[in-house]
């Protein structure tokens, strides 16, 4: 079973991305779990997600992520309000929106992979909007081993338009994945 973690700001499209993610996994045949958990549910404010991911048995635990593999960051200012990488196992891996090389990010050095892409300035310059969930989704789709990717496409242009179809293509296209080595 895979265990992420999502961190991001309310007003950002988080949760409606993990459910469309969930969505896409499950029409796969796939298991997939969405826990989404809010702090004071106002633009802006820290917004957190729970999401597992099993291929081969229904997923039983309801409770949060305490040890993700994979953390998902949906803005990088975040990485100086919260602690995203609490509990992270060693080798877990890192998908983050932004504009900087890994090694400007000051990430610990437990974390393995790193996904980056700069999905504001994709989606400000493809919707129009700064908001980054389904470039974000897109990055995911190239990231994640297993999820499909002309799938989530098709969900995301059934809920949230073409230009967000594209915004989330530019994601998957524009990835950069930075290999470490953990301590």
């Amino acid at each position: 079973m895979r265990e992420i973690r999502f961190h991001g700001k309310g007003g950002q499209g988080t949760v409606q991305a993990c459910r469309l993610l969930a969505k896409v996994l499950i029409l796969s045949g796939r298991h997939a779990q969405f826990i989404p958990a809010f702090g004071v549910e106002r633009k802006g404010s820290p917004v957190y997600g729970y999401f597992r991911i099993s291929d081969d048995r229904p997923i039983r635990s309801n409770s949060q992520v305490y040890h993700p593999d994979l953390v998902v960051v949906m803005d990088d200012s975040l990485l100086h309000i919260v602690d995203v990488f609490e509990g992270a196992v060693n080798g877990a891996e890192l998908l983050i929106n932004t504009k900087k090389d890994a090694a400007e990010l000051g990430i610990p050095a437990a974390i393995g992979r790193i996904g980056r892409v700069d999905a504001f300035g994709i989606a400000a310059e493809v919707i129009g909007r700064d908001i980054p969930n389904t470039t974000m989704l897109g990055a995911i789709a190239a990231f994640v081993p297993g999820v499909d990717a002309e799938r989530l496409f098709t969900l995301v242009g059934g809920k949230f338009g073409e230009k967000n179809v594209l915004a989330a293509r530019r994601g998957f296209a524009e990835l950069r994945v930075d290999e470490r080595a953990t301590a």
